[in-house]
């Protein structure tokens, strides 16, 4: 039985069914994302006031850099999961049978959801084709300029930033590169509303069926071309709790897809920016960084949470 802690698992959240998508369509509009870039490791938003308003809503839009090409990640989602045929494409199959050493990596069915996954951390990307391992390195590179942005943002002391986050602001910590494949043949959610545990995510993602509970309200974080998606994870909104600024993590999940009889169905990908599971979890209070967790403990209370058949949050 999982033990929560009262700090780190918040308050809860009466969360809504999960509808399919095109329940989500009609009932749902868009919540206006800000749009941002990086200039150098600056985080530069398109409107002023768009870097409080992006750490508000937990969710923002980053401009894909010209040097960074998405396409063999595109291609290794759309196909991780399948069997190798023996042509060209069999270098992206066949992950499902790949062992990948060390904890929660590899291929994972999840029972209650029509996600079915793949896990890899960076020590692994050796085990990918060369490209995607190539994007896998650019987008946790963006991921932890947007963190660094977000710790000079808040006026956080650099001398805290690498022991808060476990080394992650210094390029260390745990880089997380995940495929995702929505089964529309499988008649349950897409994925459970929950929070991200870790610090930043970067998604890449081709079409709505995200929607996320921002403010009280539940609306669809759709995508933009040209852009990833951006959020906040959970140890960043404990992080910032007591700050004048807090960061959140807002509740998000997918809808059920629903497909007719051979169109492709949902894909995406994304880099979870995380502490290693060694780390501690910590609040900043009058300008003091208080441990108030271990990862490890951290990570089996999210988990939990995320991929369960409960309703709660």
């Amino acid at each position: 039985m999982t033990t929560f802690n009262a700090v780190t698992a918040r308050e809860p959240v009466v969360l809504p069914p999960m509808p399919g998508e095109q329940e989500a369509l009609a009932s749902y509009p868009p919540i206006p994302l800000e749009c941002s870039r990086l200039h150098g490791q600056e985080l530069v938003f398109d409107r002023e006031e768009g870097f409080d308003r992006a750490l508000a809503q937990g969710f923002f839009l980053l401009r894909i850099p010209d040097s960074l090409d998405t396409e063999a990640g595109d291609r290794f989602a759309a196909h991780f999961h399948q069997d190798r045929t023996g042509d060209a494409l069999d270098g992206y199959r066949g992950y499902r049978e790949v062992n990948v050493p060390g904890a929660y990596q590899g291929y994972f069915d999840r029972e209650h959801d029509q996600w079915e996954n793949f896990y890899i951390e960076q020590a692994n990307w050796a085990l990918l084709p060369a490209e995607v391992a190539e994007l896998g390195r650019g987008m946790t590179g963006l991921g932890i300029a947007v963190l660094r942005a977000v710790f000079r943002h808040l006026d956080i002391p650099p001398q805290l930033w690498s022991t808060i986050s476990s080394g992650l602001s210094d390029g260390r910590g745990h880089q997380m590169f995940a495929f995702n494949h929505f089964r529309s043949r499988k008649a349950t959610r897409g994925c459970k509303f929950h929070r991200d545990s870790g610090w930043v995510t970067v998604l890449r993602s081709f079409e709505p069926g995200l929607l996320a509970l921002i403010e009280g309200q539940l609306g669809a974080i759709n995508p933009v071309p040209g852009h990833f998606i951006v959020n906040f994870g959970s140890s960043l909104e404990v992080l910032t709790q007591a700050l004048p600024t807090p960061v959140r993590a807002n509740v998000h999940g997918v809808v059920a897809t629903e497909r007719a009889a051979g169109h492709p169905d949902r894909t995406s990908y994304v880099t979870f920016l995380d502490s290693g599971l060694d780390g501690t979890i910590y609040r900043l209070e009058n300008g003091t960084a208080r441990p108030v967790q271990s990862v490890a403990d951290f990570a089996v209370q999210e988990v939990s949470r995320t991929y369960d058949n409960d309703i709660a949050l």
